[in-house]
């Protein structure tokens, strides 16, 4: 309605600039117009009354202010709500964001989760099995250790018995070589007085005898080195293989 009304801000153009130097002696007027106002039966309003040209005037003016203002605000707004979208954007980026590293951090748990429990179950698996053969060879470990002891003593009871053989034999060869060079001895003493006996006829009995006595007294000598010699063998093999027993004791 204010299209073609002159200080409008209608499609016209803007108002001449007597109509703005006149705003605030209007807006005065106005003002004291309204200050002056008193009740009824008193005296008149102090001032002087608008006109309606005037009135409208004033009233376009407030309507263009309000319009700025409003247009001020609405760009207020409407950075405000740029930048709440913009926030809101970024919130549901961070947002999305979130969840995905969120989704990737429950994957990487749960499979971290899935790998530590199945290492934990092949360590369990691998302690018992080793906890069994353990016990097994312990278990195997002291029957081998009994058995090597009573063999021991089975190889210790034996090597006695067969000192005492090899002790009661070299006895009875010590007897038996006594016994030879005894009976050698009479032998060849009772030789001697035989042979002797038929020398005494012959001519070169003293010769003949000298000889056969050099003779038998070589046989003698001899036949106790031989009974000697056998019999400190025996004595010597005794001693050796009495040192073996020992030395498996030990």
């Amino acid at each position: 309605g204010a299209a073609g009304i002159p200080g409008s801000s209608g499609p016209q153009g803007p108002s001449p600039p007597r109509q703005a130097t006149l705003f605030p002696f209007v807006l005065w007027r106005h003002k004291m117009g309204k200050k002056g106002k008193k009740k009824k039966g008193g005296p008149g309003a102090a001032g002087i009354p608008l006109s309606v040209q005037e009135e409208f005037t004033f009233m376009s003016l407030q309507v263009e202010t309000l319009e700025r203002e409003l247009q001020v605000k609405a760009a207020h707004a409407e950075e405000a709500m740029r930048s709440e979208m913009e926030v809101r954007a970024k919130v549901d980026q961070m947002e999305e964001d979130f969840k995905s590293e969120q989704s990737t951090t429950f994957a990487v748990t749960a499979d971290m989760a899935r790998q530590y429990k199945a290492l934990q179950e092949e360590l369990i698996y691998k302690i018992n099995s080793l906890e069994t053969q353990l016990t097994e060879q312990k278990e195997e470990l002291d029957i081998t250790n009994h058995e090597l002891e009573q063999l021991i003593l089975d190889k210790n009871e034996d090597i006695e018995d067969k000192d005492k053989q090899i002790s009661q034999l070299n006895e009875r060869m010590n007897e038996m070589s006594q016994e030879f060079a005894n009976m050698l001895s009479e032998t060849l003493e009772l030789m001697r007085t035989q042979i002797g006996e038929k020398l005494k006829d012959t001519a070169d009995s003293e010769a003949n005898r000298a000889e056969f006595a050099t003779r038998l007294q070589d046989y003698s000598q001899k036949a106790y080195n031989a009974v000697s010699v056998n019999s400190r063998a025996i004595t010597e093999g005794r001693g050796d293989k009495s040192d073996g027993p020992a030395a498996l004791k030990d």
